[in-house]
């Protein structure tokens, strides 16, 4: 494998996706090399100029390939009698990366917390439990893996609450077209649990918090080994894809350093070092902010707003680990709207339009203001060029889809369940379309 000429320590980033190009782009414009790893080198994200890409076959898979990968890679730079700096940017690489990480460490350069920590963050029940033990803000939560009462679970949680699987098998795949459900009553909870129940028996049972997307936050920063913080960030949703439940298409920076507190708080209490995110949403029942999810040790989905507003996470977190001078950075500007694009388009084609929740004309208003895009740069349009062909073919599908289906959201939960079931299942989903859902997110 030829590298070329490298004259400073690489980066090495694990995926081109939206979360791997909004760090290459950080990192490649502060003057940093970048090596950007992935299967897919057709994507959007993999057309950037801000790095040499280096194809890994089954990076998908966040396994051995990988690691023989960036083995491979590492022995290339120990030739340039260099060692890299590897940022993950999903789940599956940053595991990958913790646990096998003595076999990493000879050549490359590592942020991460504890084996242990990182598990907490991979493994939603295991925090949810430690933050119930810490008493972190949470919504109330069960768990049924091994004795349960689901009836008396149904008498005592308030309504509605959403039922979800830890981590959803291949018979949760095949049966259900959801993450999750939702129910509104005591009878509708118990009727999901027997449904849902027999096909995935470890689920997670929690008090659904009702507020727009717009409730949803983050605190977002980045720890140094002693838990210093050496960036504090804070931000919210305006729009997310599936609505209610989903990833942020349309993101804002806000001046809210309770918030971002907070979220530092929660880390250093969980024994976080590295990058972290905690997201937030407000319960408008008692008007605290509660946690819906924790991120550790890899970037997250819209990071890139967080550069745009004046904190270069990413750069921060290159120099700390090479043991640069870093300076604490506090101060950004609020106000600033992160837009993916590709999901936004489809959120608002399929919620907000046909829900009358905006017009073309507000639509187009949400927009105002200062702003950052997931793939349009303009000293990088690559991506976004590419990201504009798909939407187009995406386009195109679709209204042949509809074309052929009357109704194009019933079509797509169609099974042999007995109609009665098709239903309830469709009015508990909160991803399908206003004229199908039962209970409101809102």
């Amino acid at each position: 494998m030829d590298l070329g000429q490298l004259e400073k320590t690489p980066a090495v980033v694990l995926g081109l996706g939206q979360n791997g190009l909004g760090a290459v782009r950080a990192l490649g414009r502060a003057g940093v090399p970048v090596l950007g790893l992935d299967s897919d080198l057709e994507q959007p994200g993999a057309q950037t100029r801000f790095c040499r890409k280096v194809h890994c076959p089954d990076f998908a898979k966040g396994g051995q390939a990988l690691l023989d990968k960036l083995v491979e890679v590492g022995e290339e730079l120990r030739r340039h009698d260099m060692k890299g700096v590897i940022i993950p940017t999903g789940d599956l690489n940053v595991e990958m990366v913790s646990e096998r990480r003595e076999e990493l460490e000879p050549y490359y350069h590592l942020s991460l917390p504890s084996k242990e920590v990182l598990r907490l963050f991979l493994d939603k029940k295991s925090f949810y439990k430690l933050a119930i033990e810490r008493g972190f803000p949470l919504p109330r939560t069960w768990f049924t893996e091994g004795d349960h009462d689901i009836d008396a679970i149904a008498r005592d949680i308030a309504y509605p609450c959403l039922i979800k699987p830890f981590q959803p098998n291949a018979s949760w795949r095949q049966t259900f077209d959801t993450r999750l459900f939702l129910a509104d009553s005591a009878d509708m909870l118990r009727q999901l649990y027997d449904l849902i129940y027999p096909v995935h028996q470890d689920l997670i049972i929690q008090e659904y918090m009702p507020g727009d997307d717009a409730q949803v936050c983050w605190g977002v920063t980045y720890l140094d080994r002693d838990q210093k913080p050496l960036a504090k960030w804070a931000g919210h949703k305006i729009r997310q894809y599936p609505r209610g439940f989903g990833t942020a298409t349309l993101a804002e920076s806000l001046d809210d350093p309770e918030l971002a507190q907070l979220a530092i708080d929660i880390l250093v209490g969980v024994g976080h070092r590295g990058y972290g995110v905690v997201e937030f949403k407000r319960d408008r029942r008692d008007g605290k902010r509660k946690i819906t999810e924790a991120t550790g040790g890899r970037t997250w989905f819209p990071h890139s707003i967080v550069t745009r507003s004046g904190i270069n996470l990413p750069l921060l977190w290159y120099r700390d680990v090479l043991g640069l001078p870093v300076e604490p950075q506090t101060r950004y500007e609020a106000g600033i709207k992160w837009i993916h694009e590709e999901r936004d388009l489809k959120t608002v084609m399929l919620y907000f339009l046909p829900e009358k929740r905006l017009t073309p004309w507000t639509w187009l208003r949400s927009y105002a203001g200062k702003r950052t895009y997931a793939y349009a740069a303009w000293d990088d349009p690559g991506p976004f060029l590419n990201s504009a062909g798909r939407v187009l073919k995406a386009g195109r599908n679709r209204v042949k889809r509809m074309l052929r289906a009357k109704e194009p959201e019933r079509a797509r939960v169609q099974s042999s369940r007995p109609k009665h079931l098709q239903e309830l299942l469709l009015a508990a989903d909160p991803t399908v379309g206003h004229g199908l859902r039962r209970i409101s997110v809102d």
